[in-house]
């Protein structure tokens, strides 16, 4: 049990304020356990924004999962199990290859028939894009838009990775491209695919 959160109810009576739909409860459980599992997935990962992603899909299961805690162990160690498969699964996955701007070969704008003036509104709408996804979406759509659209996964994959039907998918994917065509117009047609 946490030491430095007053009113902190057991695991089981947590638990069942968080299934009655308190989020004032949830929220107490993620200020205690967020630094924990944080600092876990850093040490594991040795990169704070694989550690931030971990930590955010962390509590993302925990929170869908909580009405399948059944009490054989203590919160937090249930919390870890979660926390380590989540890691593990990070070490499975393959990496993107990195390669270095200044290799033979690498792409230049400029001989590829790109302007400059291309170049700064490719970049302006790559920023208002960010700015959108960060004020406009929620974490589930934010989500959503990582394993589309970064990791390039089919609704199939996303519903059943995220516990949702695939028309719940659908249906967050069509409110995203218009949040993101409405603050930046131009790169809807991007998203489509």
């Amino acid at each position: 049990m946490p030491q430095k959160i007053e009113n902190w109810p057991d695991d089981q009576k947590l638990i069942l304020e968080i299934l009655d739909g308190s989020a004032e409860h949830f929220e107490m459980l993620y200020r205690a356990y967020f630094p924990r599992v944080y600092r876990f997935a850093l040490k594991r990962l040795g990169d704070a924004g694989e550690a931030e992603d971990v930590t955010q899909e962390v509590f993302f299961t925990v929170f869908n999962a909580l009405g399948s805690f059944r009490g054989n162990s203590t919160l937090l160690v249930w919390i870890f199990g979660i926390t380590r498969n989540t890691v593990n699964r990070r070490f499975r996955r393959p990496r993107p290859r990195l390669e270095s701007i200044d290799a033979p070969g690498a792409a230049d704008p400029v001989s590829d028939g790109v302007s400059t003036d291309q170049t700064v509104d490719a970049r302006r709408l790559l920023v208002r894009c960010e700015d959108v996804i960060e004020r406009e979406l929620t974490p589930l759509q934010r989500r959503i838009f990582h394993l589309k659209h970064l990791r390039c996964q089919s609704i199939r994959s996303i519903a059943n990775k995220l516990g949702k039907s695939e028309d719940a998918i659908k249906a967050n994917l069509y409110r995203m491209r218009k949040a993101i065509s409405e603050g930046a117009p131009g790169l809807d047609a991007l998203l489509r695919n």
